[in-house]
């Protein structure tokens, strides 16, 4: 049997946790100090940002320490240089932090912190190695020739030739979730790569989104469902995702299947998305993972509907970015994958709808 160079025993992994905050804390003050001796172009964040990027770091750390696969993490990483790349910084102070953070952790936790101290090594020898970026949006299904000019448009917000592009998919498709995952889904994979290399800023980015779910609300509204399936179907982003766009998707994708579908809305809490379920009684929850950032939130949720519904908890299934690139994390947060795009998805969930769970 090999040996698990990066995983935790479940002891040393609630210290871990329980040790987060004040890794973070000493982590930016390590920083701090190196920022008053070097060259603020070296990518040297201001306390708070540092922070919440140590928080990312760590969110994208922990899966690696359950499940002793690096991938991920180092997936992250070449992401994250990337972003730095193209703002003009240099790696320095991401090498630096996962210095520090390796220092920290030996020191508190003495030989119990080897498998953390061994995967922020890893990638820090990635780093100097020379890291690239993943792609996320693959697996992506195919692009339809609408989805580039398409992104162009909206980045440049000229609604009327965005809005044509999309209508012209549509009568050619005759059907919206193929529309938006074949052309938006795709276009909006573009938005986001160019704002990753700083081609794109943030409000060009938000505009293209507004574009984007302003079609598919018009285009949801004038279309004809089918019969009603007997299927209840929840979805929900957690707190701290306002990434919507992705599960209205596949909600809108259910809905023309003919299932009764809900939505918890962005940023919800554990308590408000129990009550909900527990309202709807829904036969499948379905959630959002957008960014690295968002696994634990949905890791816990997974976790607390099982532990209060028990035999009641409905089906639990989880898509998104991070999962399409690593369905191996679907296992870690404790749900199932239906399929990498809305109408996969929606299909594979129409084929497994076997009547009423109460």
């Amino acid at each position: 049997m090999n040996a698990r160079l990066y995983q935790l025993d479940p002891a040393s992994l609630a210290q871990y946790h329980e040790l987060r905050n004040e890794a973070i804390a000493a982590t930016v003050a390590a920083s701090a100090r190196a920022a008053a001796d070097v060259d603020a172009r070296f990518g040297f964040a201001s306390p708070e940002a540092c922070a919440e990027e140590l928080d990312h770091h760590l969110d994208f750390l922990r899966p690696t320490l359950e499940t002793d696969d690096l991938s991920p993490f180092l997936a992250y990483l070449g992401w994250w240089t990337q972003v730095l790349a193209s703002r003009g910084l240099t790696q320095l102070a991401l090498q630096l932090a996962l210095d520090e953070l390796a220092s920290f952790f030996i020191a508190r936790l003495g030989n119990a912190a080897l498998p953390i101290a061994a995967a922020l090594g890893a990638g820090r020898a990635a780093l100097a190695q020379g890291i690239s970026a993943p792609t996320y949006d693959k697996p992506c299904p195919v692009c339809h020739d609408e989805a580039l000019p398409y992104a162009r448009a909206a980045l440049l917000g000229e609604r009327v030739g965005a809005m044509a592009l999309l209508e012209a998919a549509l009568a050619r498709e005759d059907s919206l979730p193929q529309v938006a995952v074949h052309v938006i889904q795709p276009a909006m994979y573009e938005v986001g790569r160019r704002w990753q290399e700083n081609i794109v800023s943030v409000a060009q980015e938000h505009l293209a989104t507004a574009l984007s779910q302003t079609w598919m609300a018009r285009a949801r509204a004038l279309a004809t469902a089918a019969p009603d399936n007997g299927g209840r179907v929840l979805f929900a982003c957690l707190a701290g995702n306002h990434h919507v766009m992705g599960l209205r998707m596949v909600a809108d994708a259910f809905e023309l299947d003919g299932w009764a579908t809900h939505s918890a809305g962005p940023d919800t809490s554990l308590a408000a998305l129990l009550a909900k379920v527990r309202q709807i009684r829904p036969h499948l929850v379905g959630f959002s993972v957008s960014l690295p950032q968002h696994l634990r939130g949905v890791r816990d949720a997974v976790a607390g509907l099982r532990a209060e519904l028990g035999r009641d908890c409905p089906r639990l299934v989880v898509g998104g970015l991070v999962i399409n690139q690593f369905p191996g994390l679907a296992d870690w947060v404790g749900a199932e994958v239906l399929g990498a795009d809305a109408v996969t998805a929606a299909a594979a969930a129409l084929a497994g709808l076997t009547g009423h769970p109460h």
